[in-house]
């Protein structure tokens, strides 16, 4: 997915989540792709039974690659739902693309001076030794909102950097208040 920015707009980072979130969305379909193998494996060491009192064999070889195939599109769908998850930081908003499912993806955009906090967790054992985690944004507004950003690699260096951008873009904002205020007092006098 092509992003955007504004002419006068510079990207900071682009981040993608951690490659352990991958993993661990991955594994469990990958074993499930070896539980007809190891069965077939299993029950083909037995001499009084065999899969082909059951059923020809090219029924088998069907139910196997059917099998496979419903393994290989869910493994497919887990990388593009990974691959497409991206985070965009600029000097003048962050942009949270998640893809939730094949054809459905959430866009979240945070314009920095809107941010008011953000939060890094790391938690357990496998978080911390691979630095990743979670970031929390808290924006302004009358709800108090908050953006939740999971599977984040290095959540401490990415909140430094939103918050400096953050501050920047604060004293931007401020010069420019300040010279129109002035500019506004010079013209009343």
């Amino acid at each position: 997915m092509a992003f955007h920015v504004q002419p006068d707009e510079t990207i900071i980072l682009k981040l993608r989540k951690h490659w352990f979130v991958f993993f661990k969305s991955s594994i469990g379909i990958v074993f499930a792709g070896f539980i007809p193998l190891l069965t077939a494996s299993f029950l083909s060491l037995s001499d009084s039974f065999s899969l082909s009192q059951i059923a020809p064999p090219a029924v088998w070889t069907l139910v196997i690659s059917c099998w496979l195939l419903v393994i290989w599109m869910s493994l497919a769908t887990v990388w593009t739902n990974y691959f497409l998850d991206r985070w965009i930081v600029t000097d003048r908003r962050i942009i949270y693309i998640e893809q939730i499912a094949l054809f459905r993806r959430k866009v979240v955009t945070l314009r920095m001076e809107r941010i008011q906090d953000v939060t890094d967790e790391m938690h357990g054992v496998i978080e911390t030794l691979l630095k990743f985690g979670k970031l929390r944004i808290q924006t302004a507004g009358p709800m108090g909102e908050s953006t939740m950003i999971d599977g984040i690699p290095s959540p401490n260096f990415v909140r430094n950097r939103i918050l400096e951008q953050v501050d920047e873009r604060t004293d931007r904002l401020n010069d420019v208040y300040d010279s129109y205020r002035s500019h506004d007092d010079t013209r009343g006098e």
